[in-house]
């Protein structure tokens, strides 16, 4: 499945660079492919990715990736979002952002249904949106880039499963309502049950926060003394749940697959504290999305005379980008 979402990834690469090559830098573009009559300048166009929590280190590979895509078109980029998982802090800097005459949008819903308005409005005034890392489905959005959640969760689930030794009982941390993370923690409980001598036997809400996944940790170990293993779907649980596994002197007894790429997590893989972390490619997800936008905003994707009349969006309706695994044996790449 690797090898085939690796294929996938080249070939949309391919399709980009082959696209992108046709165009002058600056924005401006050559006869193959003729800009939209109301398109603007490279310069004069702006995009905007929506996150939240920016101040999560989650966010430095993503928002790399967005600014690298807009060096490459010539045009500006604005990365924002609320300090937390506040979906109508976004729905006003979505709002603000097509007061400004953005030419597109990447959002990372903090609640799918509480976004979906403010999209479905940036898509009835003619701005393109796509959704990043985790979805709003029934928005009119046009493409979600991100993490197969429910798959990732499954491949956490295998790699826990046997690095416990395929029993006994094991925790899991997540923030329960978020949708991706629901998707993941959906996918580590179906991969546990097929083994009959696992047991889960509590899942913590971390709420994004270190501190309190290391609190959660110490909780689970508290009520269960015999846990031999934390399963763990966002940044934070792995590395509360290596604070809370280094505080009982259990190194090496309570294994740990954490979640993303963070400082502190690959501190932990090197020290033997977390057994594996599952990386999203947040790089590859905003370096895809703004091409995608900019692509559709100068017509360049062919698939009809006129998309808009036909009431067709060309773009994909989703794209996987999966998860690498880091452990010990390739800790030391993914340094910033």
């Amino acid at each position: 499945m690797s090898k085939a979402l690796n294929f996938v990834l080249g070939v949309a690469l391919i399709i980009i660079a082959t696209l992108y090559f046709s165009t002058d830098r600056g924005g401006k573009v050559r006869d193959t492919f003729e800009p939209r009559p109301d398109s603007k300048s490279g310069s004069e166009e702006e995009y905007v990715l929506v996150a939240v929590s920016v101040g999560n280190a989650y966010w430095i590979d993503a928002r790399d990736g967005f600014e690298d895509a807009a060096a490459d078109l010539g045009v500006r980029a604005t990365f924002t979002g609320p300090q937390g998982s506040d979906a109508s802090k976004q729905v006003d800097i979505i709002e603000t952002a097509l007061a400004r005459g953005v030419d597109g949008l990447i959002v990372v819903p903090a609640e799918p249904e509480a976004v979906k308005p403010a999209i479905d409005r940036a898509i009835a005034a003619g701005v393109p949106v796509i959704t990043q890392d985790t979805d709003s489905p029934g928005s009119d959005r046009y493409t979600f880039i991100g993490t197969g959640n429910y798959e990732a969760g499954k491949l956490g689930g295998e790699l826990l499963a046997e690095a416990v030794g395929y029993k006994g009982e094991v925790g899991l941390l997540t923030i329960p309502g978020q949708w991706n993370l629901e998707e993941r923690l959906r996918g580590y409980e179906d991969a546990l049950k097929d083994y009959e001598d696992i047991e889960v036997v509590a899942v913590g809400n971390d709420r994004a926060e270190e501190g309190r996944a290391a609190a959660e940790a110490q909780s689970m170990l508290q009520a269960h003394p015999d846990i031999a293993g934390f399963g763990c779907v966002d940044a934070a649980g792995g590395v509360g749940a290596a604070v809370a596994v280094r505080d009982a002197g259990k190194k090496g007894e309570i294994k740990i697959i954490a979640m993303d790429r963070n400082e502190a997590t690959l501190d932990f893989i090197e020290r033997g504290f977390i057994q594996s972390s599952l990386a999203q490619r947040s790089y590859t997800m905003s370096y895809l999305g703004l091409h995608l936008l900019h692509m559709l905003n100068h017509d360049k994707i062919k698939m009809v005379s006129d998309w808009e009349a036909a009431g067709v969006c060309p773009l994909p309706t989703s794209i996987n980008t999966g998860v690498v695994v880091i452990d010990t044996n390739n800790v030391e790449y993914f340094r910033h």
